[in-house]
This record gives structure tokens, sequence and C-alpha cells, in this order.
């Protein structure tokens, strides 16, 4: 008799624990703030490495984008690679480098004080004593090792490298703050903040176009002007992503310029952010991405404010194309000519 309830026991507890990881598995949590599910492996990775404070609320439901099983949250996207040991099976996307559209100029060399980067040439500072952008790199990543504290690659693997030096980024409602774009993630000064609080993650999810899982459309664009000043283009000025939203369409890219052409004013709000296309009619006639590459040609008349409208246009133009993650290069041309020749 006690052989036969040991076995049993046995039996039961054999198939709880046979049962386990496919339980874990099917874990799932809802979340009414956007009405969006995170579950499996994705769940275990949000709860793992940060939750609501890192990663903020889902966006989205996981969805198959360019092949990949993938889930949008306020600052990150998600993406699910098996053939990946753990915990590299979770990748976290680029939407930094996504949304910049290209890396700024390297500085100098090392700052005293800063977190040098060689790999892109950028210095990561703080912005007073022992409070800012260096310090919230330093302390803050993925966790792979179980141990207190975080380490380079931990850092890394949530952040990535630097892009940029410090440059002004302006909100879509117009606020204006310093920032720093990582290729994972942009970092934002508020000094009317506390200190806990006084560096705080962009809501890159968010930002980026974002289809509609099942129907193939996208709400949400970003088009690229200029912050004069302070960068390296045109006259030393810098382009800058800001949220428009268009109506659902499966052709953000195309959408995305004809935003941009729209634009007829020459500041953007009280942003005070200049549009060096303000005074042209410029009309987008095909776009085709073919293996990555952007085939982009537009038609109409160019009218520039001087030379330094030169390649202020081509940057509106070329970062507007490259925000998407499909294209990995352009092909763009303006009434038959290459655009780096048409705006001369």
């Amino acid at each position: 008799m006690r052989r036969s309830i040991l076995c049993g026991l046995i039996a039961l507890l054999l198939g709880v624990f046979a049962h386990a990881p496919a339980m874990a598995q099917n874990d799932s949590r809802f979340f009414p703030e956007t009405g969006f599910s995170v579950g499996g492996r994705f769940l275990e990775y949000w709860r793992q490495n940060g939750g609501l404070a890192v990663f903020g609320f889902p966006l989205s439901e996981q969805f198959s984008e360019n092949g990949l099983q993938v889930q949008y949250f306020e600052r990150q996207r998600f993406e699910l690679h098996p053939e990946n040991a753990r915990p590299y099976d979770v990748l976290l996307g680029r939407l930094g480098a996504q949304i910049f559209g290209m890396n700024a100029p390297p500085e100098a060399g090392p700052r005293s004080g800063c977190l040098w980067f060689r790999e892109t040439g950028h210095n990561v500072c703080n912005q007073q004593a022992g409070l800012g952008f260096a310090n919230y790199w330093q302390r803050n990543g993925l966790e792979f090792d179980g141990r207190a504290g975080k380490n380079y690659p931990e850092s890394l693997a949530l952040f990535g490298y630097p892009i940029t030096g410090l440059v002004e980024y302006v909100a879509p409602d117009g606020t204006r703050v310093q920032a720093q774009w990582f290729e994972r993630a942009r970092l934002e000064w508020h000094p009317a903040n506390i200190d806990q609080y006084k560096v705080l993650l962009g809501r890159l999810g968010a930002e980026v176009p974002l289809p509609t899982p099942g129907s193939g459309l996208v709400d949400t664009v970003n088009i690229y002007l200029i912050s004069t000043g302070g960068g390296a283009v045109g006259c030393g000025d810098e382009v800058v992503p800001v949220l428009r939203r268009i109506a659902p369409t499966p052709a953000p890219l195309r959408a995305a310029l004809t935003e941009l052409f729209a634009l007829k004013s020459q500041t953007f709000g009280e942003s005070g952010l200049y549009n060096a296309l303000y005074q042209s009619d410029i009309r987008v006639e095909r776009v085709a991405i073919v293996n990555g590459r952007a085939e982009v040609a537009l038609s109409g008349t160019l009218r520039l404010g001087g030379v330094c409208d030169e390649p202020r246009v081509v940057a509106q133009i070329e970062s507007t194309v490259r925000q998407f993650s499909s294209v990995t290069s352009t092909a763009i041309t303006l009434n038959g000519a290459p655009l780096a020749d048409a705006v001369r």
C-alpha cells in the first residue's frame, strides 16, 4: 500500500515538473493601461531586465515583422532570436540608430571625467557632479550574470554605443531638452526633476512607425527638420526627428515624404525647428524598397534660402527615408538627377 502511494506521489511530482516549463512559457500578463498582453519569453525577459521602468508598457501584441517575432514597448522593441542561446535569444532593437538616422561625426577625442567610446568616437559625460548620462549608462543595464550592479557588457546590451554627442531633442509637444542618442536608446536630461528622475529614457518605441499587426498599416511616421547650430549638417546644424500622425497606410515611406513636403512653414511650431524645404514644391513619383535599398524618385521645383540649405535639404529627405528598419541604403533622385547633385 505504502509503495503504491509512494509511486503515485512520484508520478504526480514528475508530471508537475515535466509541465513546469510549458506553464512558464504560457504565462501572460495583460496591461489595461495600453490594452496589450505580454507573454512567454518576452514577459520573462521584461521582468528580468527592469520591467516598466526600463521598457515601459507594451504598445502592441507579439507579431511577425521582417521575419522576426517582435513586440513593441514604450521605450524598446523586443526581437525573438530562438537560434541564439539565452540570454541572447531576445535582442533589443536598434531604435536609436533607426530614428536618428545616422552617426554624428566623431568628436576630437576623450574628455576628462567622461566615458570615451572609440568605436563611435563619442564621449558620454555627466551633466553635474556625480549625476548625468555617464553615471546612468554605467549603473543601468540588462541582467546577464545575476550579480549585484551592472558591468560593461550589460550596460552596452541595453543602450548600445553612443551615436551622437550632447544634442538638443525636441519632443512632439515642442519641449526642448538636452539629450544623447545611443544605438538602442536616447537619454534625456530634465534638470527640473528630482535627482532620481533627472535622467530619463526616451520613448523610442512610441516614436517609430508602428504597423498594426495583421493589417500592415502604419499610422505614425517621423519627418526630419533642422535644429540650427551645434551639429555637422549644413552650417553646423543638426537633423531632428518630429513624430507625425497620419492616416493608416501600407506605404509609410511614401507617406512620410509626402508629410515632409506638405509642410510649408519655415519654422515648426514653438520648437523653432527650421524647414529648408518650405519654399519648394516637391512630389513623390515612385518609391520602392529592393533588398534593403530605398529607390525614391522625386520631381518638382527646389527653392533654397541659401548655400546652407543645400546639405540641410539632403539631410531632411535622406533621414526621413532611412528611419525605416527595412531600409539599409538609398538611391534618391530629383527630376532624374541624384539628390546631392540636384540641390547644387
